[in-house]
């Protein structure tokens, strides 16, 4: 709400009648129930008459209590300033009492009060309300309640509040918590909906950490255990690894035994994050195992992969995808890049080759086709399959790791054996980043071809 805007007051003595008038309407307050009328009308004669228009400030924050409104026409709104904005806490219509705990206690106000509305009101001195409640004891009475009444809501209210925060640490909030709290003061009314925006928020984060959580429990159950030297039978050398992000996204690696002979190796990036992608990479994963286990043909296996994701791709999700078959005895090695040209082939003397698409995406169109390219890997050659995660990896200045660097890096390291070969460049590539934030999933495998038995 926006600070109202200043403007003029009238101040007047009341008249005989007026007062009696005055005095008629405030009888309808609590504070006034029982008090004699004739009383009445003498306390409200001793104080003056104000008329107001909309936005004057009657009562200002910080200034000390002398005098207490009776408002007999209008509206008045009670608003504090915060470093942040201009607060409304509560409205009050007439017939109402504005001020008075300040008056009779003589304490700094702790708001200020604007004219809502036209307004007119009986403006009394603490010393005429202090006289009037030591010869009426029930007008003390009264306002003493009505303060209990405040401070039994604020206890009620910040004793529920510290229950509800207990119960945030805990991680069983209900937000119907907040039901529990009946008919709070105008002022809590507030802070009741700000801390339920707030729970809202953390509870909300609550679960954005528990779906990440899952994604990553899916993408790690879906990783294969080590491939040791010895099941290869000697003649390759293969690791991969993951380094996951915050945001937990759809990357994948796999390799497996088709037979004796036969080495599969694939990696993939599944377009989307958290564990709907984690998800439709298990079922890629999964799709990929099957069909490669029955169908010789490479290209015409992907094509039916691509199928099968496209039946059940109700999110119209996709994933690029590198596969590759490598005969173990000949070096023979069979790929198709479906949209995924995250790959290089770092030759022996030192070349290296970097495999074009054979194909798009898997799971955008049903039907699609894919061809099938062939290499022969020659001892000391090695396939090396990334994800975009190691290119688009950006340094503090937002520049990004790119083709080029991860190149070099790869160059570099090709003497190690795979098992170092890919932390070597996982580790480049956080080094460049330094404080940056990680926000793709890193995926790498490296397969060395050591020659046939």
């Amino acid at each position: 709400m926006k600070p109202l805007t200043q403007r003029h007051e009238e101040a007047l003595p009341l008249g005989p009648h007026e007062a009696v008038d005055a005095a008629r309407i405030m009888a309808r307050h609590a504070y006034f129930a029982d008090f004699p009328e004739d009383a009445l009308v003498a306390l409200v004669a001793e104080g003056e008459v104000i008329t107001a228009l909309p936005g004057t400030r009657l009562i200002r924050r910080g200034d000390r209590g002398t005098f207490a409104l009776l408002v007999l026409e209008g509206a008045a709104v009670v608003t504090i300033d915060t470093p942040y904005e201009h607060v409304e806490l509560a409205r009050h219509e007439a017939p109402a009492v504005i001020g008075e705990i300040a008056a009779f206690t003589g304490v700094a106000r702790t708001a200020h009060v604007d004219a809502l509305t036209p307004l007119r009101a009986v403006r009394l001195s603490s010393q005429a309300l202090d006289a009037a409640g030591r010869a009426h004891p029930g007008l003390l009475s009264a306002v003493m309640r009505q303060f209990g009444r405040r401070f039994e809501t604020f206890n009620r209210a910040f004793g529920f509040y510290a229950n509800a925060l207990n119960a945030l640490e805990r991680r069983d909030f209900d937000l119907h918590l907040l039901d529990e709290l009946q008919n709070p003061l105008p002022e809590l009314v507030d802070f009741s909906h700000s801390f339920r925006r707030l729970a809202q928020a953390i509870m909300t984060r609550a679960a954005e950490r528990r779906e990440m959580a899952n994604a990553a429990a899916i993408q790690r159950a879906m990783l294969p255990p080590p491939l040791s030297a010895a099941a290869l039978g000697g003649r390759a050398d293969i690791c991969a690894a993951m380094r996951p992000a915050k945001d937990v996204g759809g990357d994948f690696y796999d390799y497996f035994l088709i037979d004796q002979r036969r080495l599969v190796v694939s990696l993939g990036d599944v377009a989307g994050k958290g564990t709907p992608a984690a998800l439709f990479m298990s079922a890629t994963q999964t799709a990929l195992r099957m069909v490669l286990r029955n169908e010789p043909d490479l290209a015409r296996a992907l094509a039916a992969v691509n199928d099968l994701l496209c039946a059940t791709n109700s999110e119209d999700m996709f994933v690029t995808v590198f596969c590759g078959v490598l005969d173990l005895d000949t070096g023979a090695f069979a790929y198709c890049s479906c949209g995924h040209t995250d790959c290089m082939i770092l030759r022996a003397d030192g070349t290296i080759d970097r495999p074009a698409a054979t194909g798009m995406a898997l799971a955008i169109m049903e039907g699609a086709k894919t061809r099938a390219a062939t290499t022969r890997l020659a001892p000391g050659d090695r396939l090396f399959l990334f994800s975009d995660g190691l290119t688009d990896a950006i340094d503090p200045g937002e520049a990004v790791f790119g083709e080029a660097r991860l190149e070099a890096a790869a160059a570099a390291a090709r003497q190690l054996p795979a098992g170092a070969f890919i932390p070597t460049l996982l580790d480049a590539v956080a080094a460049y980043s330094g404080t940056a934030p990680q926000f793709d999933d890193m995926t790498a495998l490296a397969l060395t071809y050591a020659g046939g038995a």
